[in-house]
């Protein structure tokens, strides 16, 4: 090894959202990461800009979500506009964009340039940098046994080649990933391609859903319309081979006075900016007439071709791995490129942490392919069928068309995606037994937790447990413990968190360095150096409930018993307080298991296949 070669635990290939997710949460694991970015600074204009409420949770266990929350655009409401069978144009559906129970329950419509500069300021904040403008040249194996990985970089301003040695590569570098070509991985394809025109734009309207999210169709064709920060919009279009004849017919000569003051417009050679920008123009006044809609000044447009496209693996196997749209590409209609993308990130860096930390073994970062894999191609197929409706052209019936997307609410905001059955999300029946399914967030295996809220007990703080459920590389084992103390029921618990075997115990090394990220707003004095911390949530009254007089065990985990004295968070988990659950939590807040309060053996039984 050159002792001027640069030497890291893991190598990000790309700075976009899954990029900057993937470094942000291993910097906190107190990981050493490097970053390269082929773009010589961030995005400016454009580019993905919806935060789906479930990205919002994972944000807010980041301590980030404010930063973003601030810069961005509430969009709380969804309505649907088609042509009724008399031939007026009109509304057919108006609703809550989020209809899953959530803290978050809207879009946070937010250019990704402010999702980028919070990212990036963070990141700096903890003494990492993006290395810009560079670009990925090649990688091998070697034989050395610390930093298998060599990495060839060129820096685009000076073409000078650089050398990174590392243990592991995410690329995260786009559509047209170049660790994906190195890898020679193939894809599968879905369809033909589509090509879009979108465009961030302030419109002069009498439209009355402007400030809403609407997908409008009519005999002229369809628009998806989303209201942005600061009173502009972003419009989405499909363009079809007609549209594309007269853009390519258009002579490229920048654009019109729409685009002054500094505005930014993406300049492309092979079409017409002002062509595109005539285009979208006259159809967005066909499309809501007789509504007004004109343009009236334009901050970015741009013109892309897309496919829907998932990639036969998403990791060599061994030491490379690939994230967002390097993975699966999709269409832009159910504001999912930006959350999927970050939720690879998320899913794959605290397995990789923990490995890396010594702490798990490298098995575990085959379930990151099979879970990942599995959501992409739900997306797909979720995406095909709502496009394909789209671009119908029988306007009469639109109650089909917000059937599906009705149907996919839980999908598209995240809250509702599941991973299903396998290594490390496991289905028993005594799940079955003690979970009532038809409540509003029964426990399953899968599914993320429930943010609830709660009082913490010991000075009867209100919180939502998001904010005492940090990412930081940790599992939770969670104890909805009912009336037990009242009623005497918790010896078995007792017995089993105390032995050497309890997942509180089992693999404890305390000897280890703390880790990077504690807590959100406090630090928890409980925790230090677990690899599985505790939250224990009971209804009986607090006040008549002395924490030192339980049992030895729960009396070390003072700050992390909780108060449900209106039943509301059984309730709403499907937990009987007389009888009480137990569920595992992975650090990126999914449910491994969920088992009975006498049954703690099995959640050993689980975490001894991958943790030391």
């Amino acid at each position: 090894m050159a002792s001027d070669d640069v030497v890291c635990d893991v190598l990000v290939v790309g700075a976009g959202p899954a990029g900057f997710m993937a470094s942000l949460t291993l910097a906190r694991y107190d990981i050493n990461v490097r970053i390269i970015d082929a773009r010589p600074e961030r995005i400016q204009t454009g580019h993905a800009g919806g935060v789906q409420p479930r990205t919002q949770e994972i944000l807010q266990t980041l301590n980030l979500r404010h930063r973003l929350d601030i810069q961005g655009n509430h969009v709380s409401e969804t309505a649907f506009w088609a042509i009724d069978e008399g031939g007026k144009f009109q509304r057919t559906h108006i609703g809550g964009e989020i209809q899953n129970p959530t803290p978050y329950p809207w879009i946070l419509s937010i250019p990704q340039r402010e999702t980028e500069r919070a990212f990036d300021e963070d990141l700096k904040s903890r003494g990492f940098v993006v290395d810009r403008p560079v670009e990925l040249v090649n990688f091998t194996y070697t034989d050395d046994q610390e930093y298998p990985l060599r990495v060839s970089v060129k820096n685009q301003y000076t073409n000078i080649t650089s050398i990174y040695r590392t243990k592991y590569i995410i690329g995260s570098d786009g559509a047209a990933s170049k660790t994906r070509q190195i890898l020679g991985f193939d894809s599968q394809t879905h369809g033909n391609d589509d090509v879009w025109c979108v465009a961030d734009l302030h419109l002069d309207t009498d439209f009355p859903d402007v400030r809403r999210r609407c997908a409008i169709r009519s005999q002229k064709g369809g628009i998806m319309l989303i209201p942005n920060p600061r009173d502009m919009n972003r419009i989405y279009t499909q363009l079809n081979t007609a549209d594309l004849a007269i853009v390519e017919d258009g002579h490229n000569n920048g654009v019109n006075g729409d685009a002054t003051n500094g505005d930014k417009v993406m300049i492309r050679p092979k079409y017409s900016d002002t062509a595109l920008l005539e285009l979208l123009r006259q159809r967005v006044r066909d499309i809501v007439a007789p509504y007004k809609m004109e343009i009236k000044k334009l901050v970015w447009i741009s013109q892309y071709r897309l496919r829907q496209r998932i990639v036969e693996a998403f990791s060599d196997s061994k030491r490379v791995f690939i994230v967002g749209d390097a993975c699966h590409t999709h269409s832009p209609k159910a504001a999912q490129g930006l959350n999927i993308s970050m939720a690879d990130s998320y899913n794959l860096t605290w397995k990789l942490a923990l490995v890396l930390k010594g702490r798990a073994s490298p098995a575990l970062l085959d379930t990151y392919a099979i879970e990942r894999r599995q959501l992409a191609q739900e997306l797909l197929d979720f995406d095909a069928k709502f496009s394909h409706l789209f671009a119908r052209k029988d306007f009469l019936d639109n109650s089909t068309f917000h059937e599906v997307y009705d149907k996919a609410h839980g999908f598209t905001s995240g809250v509702g995606q599941q991973y299903q059955p396998g290594p490390l999300t496991l289905n028993n029946e005594s799940n079955k037994a003690i979970i009532n399914e038809n409540a509003v967030e029964p426990l399953t295996p899968g599914k993320r937790l429930y943010p609830f809220n709660l009082q913490r007990h010991i000075d009867g703080t209100p919180l939502n447990i998001l904010d005492d459920f940090p990412s930081n590389g940790r599992f939770h084992l969670f104890v909805f413990a009912g009336n037990s103390i009242s009623q005497n029921r918790l010896a078995p618990l007792d017995e089993y968190l105390a032995s050497s075997d309890s997942a509180l115990l089992r693999f404890d090394k305390s000897a280890n360095q703390t880790w990077g990220f504690e807590d959100v707003y406090y630090s928890n004095p409980q925790n230090k150096d677990r690899i599985v911390d505790f939250y224990f949530v009971h209804t009986d009254n607090k006040y008549e409930i002395n924490l030192d007089e339980l049992s030895a065990p729960l009396k070390l985990w003072k700050y992390r018993i909780y108060s449900d004295k209106d039943k509301s968070v059984h309730t709403t988990l499907g937990v009987d307080p007389n009888v009480g659950a137990m569920a595992l939590v992975r650090p990126d807040g999914h449910i491994s298991i969920v088992v009975a309060l006498n049954e703690g053996e099995k959640v050993t039984k689980l975490l001894e296949k991958y943790l030391y």
